[in-house]
């Protein structure tokens, strides 16, 4: 009896220590951070970010209005990506056009009402693809109600790709490629605010996790 006690409490420690560890990322809306694809369990400090497509049947007609719109693009759909420093739409327009809306938390256009957004957003970005190719990241750079920058930008990943991942301040996002659309980005800790430029450590990752590439992509508001 005393081995099947002995016994016992190891399996009930064995069971409490599959439940240690850090609690999953919080994303910018409150919620929990989806579970890491099993591709990618080999990678340290992942958060996933949320990826979701949106109907042009479902969108939230305010906040697309907030974004400076005033009618939705016939038969596109938008990919909305809620990652733990931002939150984004990307969605295609007529003809070459590609557009974004970008929003953090507590935007500083929140205390701003004569300025564009709502407080719904941080920003928008305007790009074009030229025979099917992004020409400009559209870097975005995000300020919120304590001076904290966030920047924005379209990674083009290639045609083998299945996540993109950025690292950013110790954690690195995971996005999901979806509709074949360039995919929103963020970072914080690669933001250069004096020249307006910003770095993006990215790797990007095959469906079955093999590596595709690994780079940084340089960026800068268009001006």
């Amino acid at each position: 009896m005393g081995a099947l006690r002995w016994i016992g409490a190891v399996l009930l420690l064995a069971l409490a220590g599959c439940g240690a560890g850090d609690s999953p990322p919080q994303l910018v809306d409150g919620s929990t951070a989806p579970e890491v694809p099993a591709a990618l369990e080999m990678l340290d400090g992942v958060a996933m970010t949320r990826t979701r497509v949106i109907p042009p049947g479902q969108l939230d007609k305010g906040r697309f209005t907030a974004c400076g719109h005033s009618s939705v693009p016939g038969g596109t759909v938008f990919v909305e990506r809620v990652g733990v420093h931002g939150s984004s739409w990307t969605f295609a327009g007529e003809g070459t056009s590609i557009y974004a809306c970008d929003g953090i938390p507590e935007p500083s256009t929140v205390e701003e009402p004569d300025r564009p957004y709502d407080g719904l957003w941080c920003g928008a970005s305007v790009g074009r693809l030229d025979d099917g190719t992004l020409n400009d990241p559209r870097f975005d750079l995000c300020t919120n109600t304590d001076n904290e920058l966030t920047g924005f930008a379209w990674v083009e990943p290639r045609p083998a790709t299945g996540w993109v991942v950025v690292s950013d301040a110790g954690t690195r996002e995971v996005y999901e490629v979806a509709e074949s659309l360039p995919v929103r980005v963020t970072t914080t800790e690669g933001v250069r605010p004096g020249s307006s430029r910003a770095s993006f450590d990215v790797e990007e990752y095959a469906a079955n996790g093999d590596k595709v590439r690994e780079y940084v992509l340089e960026t800068a508001v268009a001006g």
